[in-house]
């Protein structure tokens, strides 16, 4: 009943080569802005834990935006647990974000205007440093750049030791290689020592409004786009598709081609929070026992995150999404029967027609075994005795209601060979069929591959 975070398809990243990314070779003076002015792309960790902190990270997005840093995309916001000194009083939880960004400004004026930020916030610099703030702003990664200057090392000096940093980051960028370590963004995650809770929040950030008047930090280039590396298809959605799902068995890829997907498109991305679901590891311990209780907090949670589609203002971009609301229907069938399964359809009868539907589904239907293969292979504890015979079911759930699915254009992809990261050709030709999808199913089987059929 999960999805994926960094899975199989995408072979966790590939961990640079010894001093590929400028291991030992730090800058030590802030990098000079290139001739060109060509945006970079930088992430930044964003955290508050006074007063109303969802309000506060909101307002440095725009602010942001406003002193010509584009923001291009947001992780879900994150529940953690306060780092404090030992024998200090505990402090309020933060609440964590990462956002990706581009901008013309070299690493030091780019801290200028996060500093300023700050203090328009309310931040004090002169505070003690483990002291409780409005507002944090840290600039995490510079593309795949080191730099050591008396103001500002880059990668931040304590990534690996900050849960609420990495998961965050690892929902934007699992499978990036950070620069001087060796190891991507998800394999840090999975080995920090930094055991402090760090949960997903049900409150979410949205895009900042564009169109803000320039500044003198970013005349007329605020929203320069980052180019595509050589040789890529750029790709901006058409019209009729501003948000587009991503469906699949566990396993099968879904959050792996979203996050592409949003990346490659500049869209806004959306992911499930299934791993805050309180009832999630029992229910793969005794399914039996607890699938009502998982099931109806997965409805709850789920409607919540799409009703916020249809609320916020979020359309004005395109959105990716690695899940649709009809996924909680397919579960519901496998593993509810009788009156519990009768009391979840009133339930989800009554919500669905206020959820808006995807203008593109596009469903990864893939083998069991590679499925099994790929849950291995991201190693999370509570799916380590997934049964086979789950998957199996499961599939034949998804392939039952797909067949019969109509609410939305519908891309049937043969997701058993394909592997969008070390095939970039499976890729491209993928975003062409998307690109082509007016209505109806269509079938997607990358050059060389099997037909697909039901």
């Amino acid at each position: 009943m999960t999805d994926e975070s960094c899975m199989g398809n995408e072979g966790k990243g590939s961990p640079p080569a010894s001093g590929a990314n400028g291991e030992g070779q730090a800058e030590r003076a802030a990098f000079a802005p290139p001739s060109s002015l060509a945006p970079s792309r930088v992430y930044i960790g964003l955290g508050s834990n006074v007063g109303d902190r969802l309000a506060a990270l909101q307002t440095a997005l725009s602010a942001l935006e406003a002193s010509g840093v584009r923001v291009e995309a947001i992780s879900p916001a994150y529940e953690t647990e306060a780092h404090v000194r030992p024998g200090a009083p505990p402090q309020p939880d933060h609440l964590n974000a990462v956002a990706r960004v581009s901008t013309p400004l070299a690493p030091e004026p780019l801290l200028d205007v996060l500093h300023r930020i700050e203090r328009e916030a309310g931040r004090d610099h002169q505070a003690e440093p483990w002291s409780p703030r409005p507002l944090d702003l840290d600039v995490l990664l510079w593309g795949d750049r080191t730099l050591a200057t008396d103001r500002l090392t880059v990668p931040h000096p304590r990534l690996r030791q900050r849960r609420f940093v990495l998961a965050p980051l690892a929902d934007l960028a699992c499978d990036l290689a950070v620069p001087g370590t060796g190891r991507t963004v998800q394999q840090l995650l999975a080995e920090t020592p930094d055991d402090a809770r760090a949960e997903r929040s049900p409150e979410a950030l949205s895009a900042p409004a564009s169109g803000a008047p320039d500044t003198p930090a970013s005349p007329a280039l605020r929203h320069s786009p980052l180019p595509p590396p050589a040789g890529s298809m750029s790709l901006a959605l058409p019209d009729h598709l501003r948000y587009i799902a991503v469906e699949g068995v566990i396993g099968a890829g879904k959050s792996t081609l979203a996050r592409m997907l949003a990346e490659k498109t500049d869209a806004r991305m959306v992911l499930e929070s299934f791993e805050d679901n309180p009832f999630l590891e029992r229910f793969y311990s005794d399914p039996e026992r607890w699938a009502f209780q998982t099931q109806l907090t997965f409805l709850a949670s789920r409607f919540r995150q799409q009703k916020a589609l249809a609320t916020r203002d979020l359309f004005q971009t395109s959105v990716v999404s690695d899940y649709t609301f009809d996924k909680d229907r397919i579960f519901a069938r496998v593993t509810l029967d009788g009156d519990e399964h009768q009391l979840y359809e009133s339930l989800f009868s009554l919500m669905e027609p206020t959820i808006p539907a995807p203008d593109l589904v596009v469903y990864l239907r893939s083998s069991v075994d590679r499925l099994m293969h790929n849950v291995a292979l991201r190693g999370r504890s509570y799916e380590a005795q997934m049964d086979p015979a789950y998957l199996a079911e499961l599939t034949d759930a998804y392939d039952r209601y797909f067949f019969h699915y109509t609410r939305s254009p519908l891309l049937i992809v043969n997701a058993t060979q394909i592997d969008f990261v070390k095939e970039p050709s499976h890729f491209e030709e993928l975003i062409r069929a998307i690109r082509q999808m007016r209505g109806g199913t269509t079938y997607f089987n990358p050059p060389g591959e099997m037909q697909l059929s039901f």
